[in-house]
């Protein structure tokens, strides 16, 4: 439960989570217009910036409030063996290189230097988790956006006999989740090297303020994994005793389910956390996945029996159970992907099991939502934006176009 007065959207809190957004998601903008990226050099220390034309917008400005925890582009191996450790020349830094699991995922943990924070988190220690978007390499994270169709938001995972391991997005029946980003959501978490939920266990504190960020698919995963944790805490055993107390601030953000995990995620917002979504008004990213409504998304809305309702199942079935064998199918496919790896679900124990062992069962929704409380920023018709080409196709959506925007609606709230 949210101490204190209720939560607000905090200006200062998105204007600081935006550089985590800009560290992760412009790796390749840095290395591709900047010299301060030579191979083996990796991150700038933070707040150190680059002065470099045209470079300069993207690096991330920290500033000397984050202490950085863990950042899994750098402290790890790309699955290939390879680390800066090893082969000093390797260049860590690049996204096409760096990252684990199946969808080349990455994450940051940073704890705050100071307990600084809005009314009610006064004293408690901060943390951060930022998370990637779309990257393009030889274990591409595109892939999540391609199954775009839906899976069960919830799960039962039996790792082995007398265990019992709820996996848990939303507890609304007919609440489904898209399954590219779910299954890249397990991945994240529960990764034997670099899962999340063994970083979150080790944190020292009790009870602590936990900041979810991302940009592009890294929100709508930041988003999910919201939900998640939040079952997860209530559940005890995966996150170990841990009192999180969550938020979640996250950029351009595509649809993370259908309408029924959105009425859930906002149903646990509005009482015990708090989550924004901050979209750019001229940004395509967050209007896909495309909804579709069906005939079968309006059962929920009626007395099921009744005359309406079954009018409704004669009509709708025949093209639901078509969606569902298809979203069968493709589900499939994702898993396949992940055959090999081995998912610890819980890392205090050690108990862990196959990928396939963790197959939710296949939606049949296309009744995709945005999730979270929706800040816009208005965007610039004629991107007019620094250091940017106004006749680049995704200028609206790119990390530093977020950072800029925030920074013009700071500008226009100072009296």
């Amino acid at each position: 439960m949210v101490p204190g007065n209720a939560a607000r959207f905090d200006l200062a809190t998105a204007r600081e989570l935006v550089e985590f957004a800009v560290d992760l998601d412009a790796q390749d903008d840095r290395n591709g217009n900047s010299g301060a990226r030579q191979a083996g050099h990796g991150a700038p220390a933070p707040g150190a910036g680059v002065a470099s034309p045209g470079g300069c917008i993207y690096v991330p400005q920290y500033g000397d409030r984050w202490q950085m925890l863990v950042d899994t582009r750098t402290q790890h191996s790309d699955g290939t063996g390879r680390s800066r450790s090893r082969e000093p020349t390797w260049n860590a830094d690049d996204p096409k290189a760096n990252g684990f699991g199946p969808f080349a995922n990455a994450w940051i943990l940073a704890k705050a230097r100071t307990a600084a924070g809005p009314a009610g988190y006064a004293g408690m220690p901060t943390y951060v988790v930022a998370i990637r978007g779309t990257v393009l390499s030889d274990r591409p994270s595109v892939v999540e956006d391609v199954f775009a169709n839906t899976i069960a938001a919830r799960h039962e995972v039996r790792p082995r006999r007398g265990a019992v391991i709820p996996l848990v997005f939303a507890q609304m029946p007919g609440a489904e989740i898209h399954a590219g980003f779910g299954y890249a959501c397990l991945s994240l978490l529960f990764d034997r090297s670099c899962g999340l939920v063994r970083a979150l266990q080790a944190i020292a504190e009790p009870q602590a303020r936990l900041l979810l960020t991302g940009h592009s698919q890294g929100a709508a995963m930041a988003t999910l994994i919201h939900a998640f944790l939040h079952y997860a805490s209530r559940s005890g055993r995966i996150l170990g005793g841990k009192n999180l107390h969550l938020s979640s601030y996250v950029f351009a953000q595509p649809k993370p389910g259908n309408a029924l995990f959105v009425a859930d995620f906002d149903r646990l917002n509005l009482h015990q956390s708090d989550s924004f979504t901050i979209n750019n008004s001229l940004d395509p990213v967050p209007e896909v996945p495309l909804t579709r409504q069906s005939l079968s998304d309006l059962r929920g809305d009626f007395p099921a029996g009744s005359r309406i309702d079954r009018i409704v199942d004669a009509i709708g079935y025949p093209a639901q159970r078509l969606r569902h064998m298809l979203s069968s199918e493709m589900d499939r496919q994702v898993v396949a992907l992940m055959h090999a790896e081995d998912l610890v679900i819980d890392p205090a124990s050690g108990l862990s099991c196959r990928a396939r062992v963790c197959r939710f069962a296949a939606g049949s929704s296309l009744n995709y939502a945005a999730a979270g409380t929706l800040v816009p920023l208005i965007g610039d018709p004629d991107a007019a934006y620094a250091g940017q080409d106004p006749a680049d196709a995704l200028v609206q959506h790119h990390s530093p176009t977020y950072r800029e925007l925030l920074g013009r609606r700071g500008a226009a709230l100072v009296p």
